[in-house]
């Protein structure tokens, strides 16, 4: 259960350190280095994309190029604009902040499924190593995603921990759930992704039932004036015109 973990740290250390390459002269490799992180951007930014949809972020724009906009030069690089940044939790920021390393990984074992399957061309086969090394180029946040996620937190500390706290219990009872109950996936990344797909569903169970319990004890105990009768309908008796100081009409 959530034995996938070391698999992010390794996708972040590498792309990590494949970034440096950039910044050597390694001639016609440069280039080709370059159109394949150029497809790790575009899975990159779409993650992004994806995981603001899935978290009600509103996006406003998303460019992607290939060359730099002021030395023409080639410097594969994108960006997803975001509408009403300031209204974002702590869980949405890092959810959108880290979207990448988590789609990147699992495309990449998706593609290492695929490299076991007999029967492909060969020409199949260096695709999908060649875009196994696209996706290790652009797994990793860039530090502005990590600036992004510091920012959501210190926006209000107090809910971030909040937020924090729900998704601990939802991964201890998605922990629990899995020892209870025979889950087996054959395919190893869909396994990965729906224990995920649990998580985020107890995670907003326990929000809602927790809201839905504080509701109710504003509503009936912290009022101090709980009674029977609140719980009953009540019937609109308007008040006599002369109790309102209007003189009745005399005919």
């Amino acid at each position: 259960m959530f034995d996938d973990l070391w698999y992010y740290l390794l996708v972040f250390g590498i792309s990590f350190a494949v970034h440096f390459l950039f910044r050597f002269d390694l001639g016609p490799f440069r280039t080709i280095l370059f159109i394949l992180g150029f497809v790790g951007v575009v899975v990159h930014e779409l993650s992004h994309y994806t995981f603001c949809k899935l978290t009600g972020v509103k996006v406003g724009k998303v460019r992607i190029r290939y060359r730099s906009r002021f030395t023409g030069k080639a410097s594969p690089h994108g960006f997803v604009r975001l509408n009403e940044y300031e209204s974002q939790s702590f869980l949405q920021a890092l959810m959108v902040g880290i979207a990448p390393l988590f789609v990147h990984t699992w495309l990449i074992m998706a593609c290492f499924d695929l490299l076991y399957i007999p029967g492909f061309d060969d020409l199949v086969y260096i695709g999908i190593g060649l875009l196994i090394v696209s996706l290790l180029i652009g797994g990793a946040p860039s530090p502005s995603d990590l600036r992004n996620c510091c920012k959501g937190f210190t926006r209000s500390p107090a809910y971030s921990i909040y937020q924090l706290l729900l998704l601990g219990i939802s991964l201890l009872t998605v922990i629990i759930m899995y020892e209870l109950l025979p889950i087996s996936i054959s395919i190893e990344f869909l396994y990965y992704i729906f224990q995920y797909i649990l998580v985020a569903v107890s995670y907003f169970v326990f929000k809602y039932g927790f809201r839905a319990l504080n509701n109710t004890y504003h509503n009936f105990y912290r009022s101090g004036r709980f009674s029977l009768n609140s719980l009953t309908r009540k019937r609109h008796r308007p008040l006599k015109p002369r109790k309102l100081g209007i003189e009745e009409p005399h005919w």
